[in-house]
């Protein structure tokens, strides 16, 4: 049975509300991880902030604070370009958010590397050697 052009847009209608339902979600979802991520970032600067003076690798933990903090601003800049292009009129405004979410991203991936860093320091220092040897030939 041929499906005529109401059904069909009926039916493109009802695909494009769930692909919005979907998109909303996941807007949500990046605003939970917001919480998640600035949580551990206040927790770590208040464990830092305690340890400072009983001899801590301020260094290596250092870097491993400065990453979270990164990874917290790319956060937020990816969660507020998500959110935004679910309010774009047009082609202009919905890519400038989507810039907005890459360079979230971008941030995010380089506070991790941070991190590693961070982390790989504090290994070296405390004579566990090189975390990368296994791995990176």
């Amino acid at each position: 049975m041929p499906i005529n052009s109401t059904e069909k847009t009926e039916a493109e209608k009802s695909v494009e509300e769930e692909i919005r339902s979907i998109e909303s979600n996941i807007a949500i979802t990046q605003w939970i991880q917001l919480v998640g991520v600035l949580s551990e970032a206040v927790l770590l600067t208040k464990l830092y902030n305690l340890k400072d003076g009983q001899n801590m690798n301020s260094n290596g933990e250092g870097k491993i604070l400065s990453g979270i903090w990164v990874q917290t601003i790319g956060q937020l800049a990816e969660a507020t370009g998500v959110t935004k292009q679910l309010e774009a009129l047009d082609e202009l405004t919905l890519l400038k958010f989507q810039e907005i979410a890459v360079a979230g991203d971008l941030l995010q991936s380089i506070g991790a590397g941070l991190q590693a860093i961070g982390g790989e320091q504090i290994l070296a220092e405390d004579g566990i050697g090189n975390v990368y040897e296994n791995i990176i030939p």
